[in-house]
């Protein structure tokens, strides 16, 4: 009798879910910290996900890689999706991860005379084109009424902008954390570092190719839920936490906090962020990184149906 009890108990048991596969194109940035967080503490595993990480230096190259079929998904800033939609890529947003409004600085040299946002006009200012680093510079130009033309860029990936302007081959740099924080370490008084408090909510997002997110909803769900998870641990143990991901950054505990104040590190689709999104693609088209184009409708571009099942309370975009 106990043996065939158990017999039907092992024949009635749900089978183990089917592990889903996923390759994620990460930016080493503490932006992306959500994912870094599950992944090194088992979260994917935990949903049944097997994730492969593919380390970017940015998530303008996290995209590509996504574009180029890399890559399943990509971490990235807002800038560098809306370029990419306008120019026709088939991309859309499963959730934001991250949202900032006063991390980024304009850092300059104080021998070179510069000590308020004027004295840059002229002069040669290191950022990465293409990426919210330089809207973050449009912006800080718009507060600080200095005409765009006013400046000369320089184009320099995010690991040469130290170095350019400890060596002077720049006059000043537009950087977010940690690099804005290893320049202030690295030039300590020379440095003058300028904020544009509010005038750029900066959004960073997990994104996929539009047909992927569509055909791959089991595997999503899970996604959001590990990422639910992160960020309740983040929470609930932020020393821990800000240990874990300045070890998986490889970068101190003190580089690390400067990022870890400014971020609000959180899984959620909001309203607002279609405000954003098109204000950085009336700039896109005003810098000539595209045509000049009607106004896309970027709710087209997000994939809300992964979160609104796990999480609905986290969605707040009207349909």
């Amino acid at each position: 009798m106990l043996a065939a009890w158990f017999g039907l108990s092992r024949r009635s048991a749900a089978p183990p879910p089917v592990t889903e596969q996923l390759s994620i194109a990460l930016p080493q940035a503490p932006h992306a910290g959500l994912i870094h967080l599950a992944d090194a503490k088992g979260l994917f595993q935990a949903y049944g996900l097997s994730v492969t990480v593919l380390p970017q230096i940015h998530g303008k190259a996290a995209l590509a890689e996504v574009l180029r079929g890399g890559a399943d998904l990509a971490a990235s800033a807002d800038v560098p999706l809306v370029i990419e939609v306008l120019k026709d890529a088939p991309l859309s947003i499963v959730t934001t991860v991250a949202t900032a409004s006063n991390e980024l600085a304009v850092l300059a040299r104080r021998d070179r005379a510069i000590n308020s946002p004027a004295d840059l006009q002229q002069r040669r200012v290191g950022v990465t084109l293409g990426t919210s680093g330089e809207y973050f510079l449009w912006a800080f130009m718009v507060r600080h009424r200095l005409a765009p033309q006013s400046l000369v860029l320089v184009d320099l990936p995010p690991g040469r902008l130290v170095a350019a302007l400890r060596d002077g081959s720049v006059d000043a740099i537009a950087a977010w954390q940690p690099v804005r924080h290893e320049a202030e370490q690295a030039l300590s008084s020379v440095i003058a570092s300028f904020t544009a408090p509010d005038a750029y909510a900066q959004k960073y997002a997990v994104v996929g190719r539009s047909d992927f997110l569509t055909s791959r909803g089991e595997a999503l769900r899970r996604l959001m839920r590990a990422l639910l998870e992160a960020e309740h641990f983040a929470e609930t143990e932020p020393l821990e936490a800000k240990r874990l991901l300045a070890s998986r950054l490889k970068l101190s505990p003190d580089a690390l906090e400067p990022a870890w104040q400014a971020l609000d590190l959180g899984v959620d689709q909001q309203q607002d962020q279609l405000i954003t999104l098109e204000d950085v693609a009336t700039w896109a088209m005003a810098r000539g990184y595209v045509p000049a184009q009607p106004m896309p409708n970027f709710l087209a571009h997000l994939n809300l149906d992964a979160l609104q099942a796990v999480r609905p309370g986290r969605v707040t975009v009207v349909r």
